[in-house]
């Protein structure tokens, strides 16, 4: 038991996360549904699939060329994280159509902070941890590599905090 109790912050942490990773749909909801609200959900959702998309790319192509492969084709042609970038962006934009649907802004206070937490908690993660260090895994295990170098030279790592500078040679 005292094993698990050791868990119990880490969990909570993530819980709180979702939960306010969930605050934006009760404003948008709530709120009114503008053609600029409209549009923010839409964009919102279009980023999730185009970072499944590329999550379900980097699993075939592990999968067919080996887990050591590094993955530079699809939507890893343009992006070094195109996952965590487009996942990032969704948040985002989920965060952006409850502030503009939410009106009057008084009604929703409580709301649109936890959505503020949800969205950059979820920036802190994504960028300063997952993107940030799959950055520093790959230039270790690639950095010597021409492939990488050109990938690299050719790509945005999307937002990051605290990664190393990957510069091509």
């Amino acid at each position: 038991v005292p094993d698990r109790l050791k868990r119990l912050p880490l969990l909570s942490g993530c819980a709180a996360l979702y939960a306010f990773l969930a605050a934006p749909l009760r404003v948008t909801a709530a709120g009114q549904a503008t053609d600029a609200v409209k549009l923010l959900v839409k964009a919102s959702f279009a980023s999730f699939g185009v970072a499944a998309v590329a999550d379900a790319w980097k699993y075939v192509a592990k999968q067919l060329n080996g887990k050591d492969h590094l993955v530079t084709g699809g939507p890893f042609f343009f992006f070094r994280h195109p996952n965590y970038t487009f996942e990032v962006l969704g948040w985002l934009l989920s965060f952006a159509a409850a502030i503009s649907a939410a009106a009057p802004v008084s009604k929703h206070v409580p709301a649109l902070a936890c959505s503020a937490l949800g969205a950059f908690g979820i920036f802190g993660v994504l960028a300063g941890e997952a993107a940030a260090g799959l950055e520093k895994k790959q230039l270790e295990k690639y950095g010597d590599s021409p492939e990488y170098q050109k990938w690299v030279a050719r790509t945005w790592a999307g937002p990051m905090m605290g990664a190393p500078k990957v510069m091509p040679p």
